[in-house]
Order: structure tokens, then sequence, then C-alpha cells
């Protein structure tokens, strides 16, 4: 009778589970070919189609798609993460599509598709030009194959968590920043060698600015390229609570950003000593979030065919969120822009456990969140509610996601 109760004790302690949750990776170029170049426009800067760096011929290195899934038992959670400065709506609409028309072995409803925000990538949302629909057609192919790939792959793993600091900056003034880093760590359950990184950072990749002619992920290339030939594996990056956070420098150069990767990714690295093991069961849950679009600016350039979002009659954005919960002690969000850190921190202090990854432009690119009661209240600077669609749409997607994490 004892050892009947030990097993019953034993299948019930949410760790054990730990041995079931699986993981696999891919990754892939997805540099525009010269032919693609020409009919390509670089994103990040300047108003809506006034300052468009178009034909873009020269590449500092490659950008890449990195795919990672994640299932434990029945339960599915995929990310697709472009280097690129946000994704539009039907981009990604159709590379679930493609996904759905491929496999079945993949959750489209828990797949999610996010960019690392770079300033030196290709703009797959319309604001500053577009890409040409040759480029289109090829990424979306690549980017179902690569999470199939990733899903092919996957494998059991231990999953460790660490957590650590940088010299982030508030750019809006405020004395107020997401400057930490919260990093996953994927290990072959059996053999221990490292199989995949998931770094959350919140902090604009936009070292170079926008006098910038070659394509580049910014200081995340070196970032990646660090830790993956320190650590091994594959390293993907995620931003985070970006709508003001930044590296504050006044050298806007690729020696620059590489000096910036090198030193997080050391950061992250060092770190790793202190890392702990994450136990349990994968849980995802999903929220969805409806607002109105009032910004004039953002819906004449989707009414023109420049911006992809979806609106439906009452001009309103729906857009689905993910709440992902490892064990006890570490949660994953996915937020659909940038929020200022007003926002996004106490959205963060509220989420489950020790460790909190915070993914912003994720499942769509909807400019920036800002709390209804520091919009327009920064002197001499309207950056962001430029490119915000509506002053409460901050204070709606708190209430949501709030209601839920809860």
């Amino acid at each position: 009778m004892k050892t009947l109760s030990f097993i019953f004790v034993f299948l019930c302690i949410p760790q054990f589970a730990f041995a079931a949750l699986k993981i696999g990776v891919w990754k892939e170029n997805i540099t525009p070919t010269l032919s693609e170049r020409s009919t390509s426009c670089m994103g990040g800067y300047g108003l809506p189609l006034t300052n468009p760096r178009c034909g873009i011929t020269d590449a500092h290195d490659y950008l890449s798609l990195r795919a990672l899934f994640m299932a434990n038992n029945d339960t599915q959670f995929s990310l697709i993460v472009f280097d690129t400065t946000g994704v539009g709506d039907a981009l990604i609409n159709d590379i679930r599509q493609r996904v759905s028309m491929l496999t079945n072995k993949v959750d489209v409803d828990n797949l999610i598709i996010a960019a690392t925000h770079t300033h030196a990538g290709l703009d797959y949302q319309g604001i500053w030009g577009g890409i040409g629909s040759e480029y289109r057609s090829r990424i979306v192919d690549i980017a179902a194959r690569a999470i199939i790939q990733a899903q092919s792959t996957a494998q059991g793993v231990k999953i460790f968590a660490a957590q650590t600091h940088v010299p982030v900056s508030n750019r809006r003034g405020w004395g107020i920043v997401d400057d930490s880093v919260t990093t996953l760590f994927f290990d072959n359950r059996k053999t221990d060698q490292p199989i995949a990184t998931l770094v959350n950072l919140s902090a604009h990749p936009t070292i170079l600015d926008g006098n910038n002619i070659q394509y580049s992920s910014d200081y995340i290339d070196s970032l990646r390229t660090n830790i993956e030939r320190k650590r091994g594996g594959m390293v993907i990056f995620v931003n985070g609570i970006l709508g003001d956070a930044q590296f504050n420098t006044a050298e806007r150069t690729i020696e620059k950003a590489n000096e910036i990767g090198k030193l997080v990714a050391n950061t992250i690295l060092e770190s790793e000593k202190a890392k702990q093991r994450v136990m349990g069961t994968l849980n995802v849950t999903t929220m969805t979030f409806t607002h109105p679009v009032s910004n004039t600016a953002i819906l004449q350039l989707q009414q023109s065919g420049a911006l992809d979002i979806n609106l439906d009659d009452k001009n309103q954005i729906s857009v689905d969120l993910k709440y992902v919960k490892i064990g006890r002690y570490t949660s994953l969000l996915t937020f659909p822009g940038e929020a200022l850190s007003r926002l996004g921190l106490p959205i963060k202090y509220n989420m489950r456990g020790k460790y909190h990854l915070f993914i912003g432009l994720a499942n769509a690119s909807y400019g920036y969140f800002i709390p209804s009661d520091e919009f327009g209240q920064i002197p001499g600077r309207n950056t962001e509610e430029r490119f915000s669609m509506d002053k409460y749409a901050g204070d709606k997607i708190k209430r949501v996601i709030d209601s839920s994490i809860k």
C-alpha cells in the first residue's frame, strides 16, 4: 500500500512532468537576393513613406528567421522570430495558412510570429515602402517550413532560467525602464549539450541610425553570435518592453553595435552560472484584445493599402495574446506592439513566478502602447504618440491582461 501511495504522489508532483517537455529549433537566412532587394525597402526611420531606404544592395550580416517549437503532452507553443521592424497582419495570416496546408502537427492557434525590431531590416508592414511580392512569397514559405523543421527535430530537454541586468535607459526621460534580461537555456535531457538559448531583452535595435544603408540585425547579431560561439546551440532573441528603452550611445556604427552585443552576450553567459532549473508542465492561455484605431494617419495608411493591418467595419483591430506558464516559476506573455515602460512593467510584475518573459511585437505590430496619463505629456517628443493607434489602447490592453493573469 505504501508503494502505491508513493507512486500516486510521484505522478501528482508537477516537476516530474518535466521529462515530457520537448523543444526543437530551426534557423534560416532571409536576407533578400539581389533581385529581391531592388523591389524592397528598409524599415524603421522617418515618417511613413517619407524617407524610404529602398533598393539597398549591401548587407553587413545576414538577416535570419529563427523558429522555436515547444511541446508538453498535448500542449504546444511555437515561435517564429524575424529580423525585421515588425510583421504585418496579412503576412502573419499567410504564414499560418501555409503551415496548416503543409502539416497538421503544428498547432497554428499557438503559433506566435514576432519581430526583433531591427531598424536595419526590411519593412514587412508597408510603412516605409514594403517588400516585393517575390521576396514576400519566399519568406512565407521559408517561415512555414522552418517551424515544421523545428517540430520535426523536437527532443527532450532540461530547461534552466537566469536573470541579469544591462545598461538600458528610458529615451522619454522617465526614471523607469526594464533593464532586465531573462534567459531560458535549453539543454539536451540525455547529453546536457546546449540546444537553444532564448533571450528576452528590452531595447531598441537602433544603434545603426537612418543613415545606415546595410542590412543588419544591429546589436542582436553580435549578441547571438557571441553566445552561440561560447555556449553552443542556437540563440533566439525576442524583444521586450521596448517602447521607450534603448542603449544610450552617441556612436551609431556597426562597431558600436558589435560592442554592445558582445557586452550583453557576456553578461548573459555570466548569469548562466546562477541559473535555476525550470520544472513543470506547459500551459497556454489565450486572451483576445479588440480596440478601435482612432489615429487618422494609421487609418489613411491602411485605407490606401500601404499599411498591413486588419480592421473590421468599426475600424477595430483584434489580436490574440498568449500567456504561457512553465511550471510554477516561469511565465511568458506575448504583446502585439511596443509597450512603454510605465505600462509594461506593472504588467510584468503581475506575471506568475520568478522569471518573466515579455515578448513584444508578437502576433501583430500595432505600434506603441502608452498609458493614457503619459500620452502627449513629454515636452518636445511625440514619436511614440504618432505611431500609436489610440490614446486609450494601452489602458485597455492592460486591463485585459491583468484580468486574465491574476
